[in-house]
């Protein structure tokens, strides 16, 4: 009689158990087990090692075929020239905006974006023999004014700026900037802290604007300097915030998109509702009014923020009144976007930039926004009045004889 052999089970399988088949997704495919998850890069965090490879090779072979910028300087010995940074920097820009379209796609505001441009930057330094100096790129070549508000009069309320200024033009630095203007209300301590920070470092042309206070809004500086800048592109920042220059590059990369006005986004920090102060409230009341409840607490009276030149110029005399610049910018059908850049860096110990230094605004002067707009467009804005019959209180002799029919009372509701 010959033997009946059985196969061997395979060890943890309990008698009359089924093999299972290999994991698979809703498209047919293995699925990975737990353990080659783990081994694995993350898909976002490999996306952003290439980027970061692919950015830096290609700013390496375009720097290799380009001269150094070069300019002489004054004292050295005769044909001796040194290297141009800031001409370099414009290079590598103009580099960037015209063949970086290989990586074309990219967020402005994004992770993907900062690894890539900057790791470009480094690749063209390195090949042209410049020490990396953390240059970061714009996503577009138009030209950027960065509009540095100096708050205040009197040395003692510049005291409190001087550190932070000094952290905020080293981020200016670091970026191909058409000029920097710095505005201010006091003309002699304004000019001194200016020198004393290192702007003529900056590499672009440098203006002073002095404007006077006129208005209630506080914005007469802001006015000003749009007036003298010359670029497509406006940032405006506080020197009491060392903003990040990648944070400066996604704002303008905003704009070139196709905005005209473009927010910080600070709506994800807003606490619950009850907490929040009557600045807050007044903006975001303002803004669901006018039809952009996306926009929630966001404000043009929140720094940074950027303005296209057709912003500045739509806008004019308005912008000395941030608030109804603001409620300008959405009447006048200007396209108003919000960005939060990606980044994370540090402004304050705890990491957080303070709500504070952001917005000097006051609830008045969105509500004044608001009347500005009432004015435009009347009580009742976009919100039509389908319900009342205001038609039967013109004479009331005519009221009070309709009202003996029943239909009245319940359509004068």
């Amino acid at each position: 009689m010959k033997r009946q052999t059985t196969k061997k089970k395979p060890s943890g399988m309990a008698r009359g158990q089924k093999r299972r088949s290999p994991m698979r997704s809703r498209s047919g495919r293995a699925g990975k087990t737990g353990a080659e998850t783990k081994a694995g890069t993350l898909p976002k965090g490999r996306r952003i090692a290439e980027l970061a490879a692919a950015g830096r090779r290609l700013g390496g072979l375009l720097a290799a075929g380009l001269p150094l910028p070069s300019a002489s300087v004054d004292g050295d010995e005769a044909g001796f020239c040194r290297t141009d940074e800031a001409a370099a920097r414009r290079q590598m820009n103009e580099l960037w905006t015209r063949h970086g379209g290989v990586l074309s796609g990219l967020n402005p505001a994004g992770p993907e974006y900062a690894a890539a441009a900057s790791a470009f930057a480094q690749g063209y330094c390195e090949r042209a023999g410049l020490l990396d100096k953390g240059w970061f790129p714009f996503p577009s070549d138009q030209r950027v004014s960065a509009v540095v508000l100096l708050h205040g009069v009197g040395p003692e309320s510049f005291a409190g700026q001087d550190l932070s200024l000094h952290r905020l033009l080293g981020e200016l630095q670091r970026l191909a900037l058409h000029e920097v203007i710095f505005a201010s209300r006091d003309a002699a301590v304004a000019h001194a802290l200016v020198q004393a920070a290192g702007a003529p470092g900056l590499g672009a042309e440098v203006k002073h604007v002095v404007a006077e206070v006129g208005t209630a809004g506080g914005g007469d500086d802001r006015q000003a300097a749009a007036a003298a800048a010359e670029g497509d592109i406006l940032i405006f920042l506080d020197a009491s915030v060392p903003t990040a220059a990648e944070e400066i590059a996604a704002l303008a990369g905003a704009v070139a998109g196709g905005s005209d006005a473009v927010l910080w986004s600070s709506s994800a920090e807003l606490p619950l509702f009850h907490k929040r102060t009557p600045e807050i409230m007044a903006k975001q009341f303002v803004n669901y009014a006018l039809g952009r409840r996306d926009l929630q607490a966001d404000s043009l009276t929140v720094l940074p923020h950027a303005l296209s030149r057709q912003a500045v110029t739509r806008l004019g005399e308005e912008l000395s009144h941030p608030a109804r610049a603001h409620g300008a910018a959405l009447l006048e059908g200007l396209a108003v976007a919000s960005v939060r850049p990606y980044g994370g860096y540090a402004r304050t110990a705890g990491g957080g930039r303070p709500s504070a230094w952001l917005d000097r605004s006051r609830a008045s002067d969105h509500l004044e926004a608001l009347g500005f707009a009432m004015e435009r467009l009347g009580p009742r804005l976009y919100y039509p009045d389908n319900w009342r019959r205001r038609g039967y209180a013109a004479d009331a002799g005519a009221a009070v004889e309709t009202s003996v029919n029943g239909d009245f009372a319940r359509e004068s509701m």
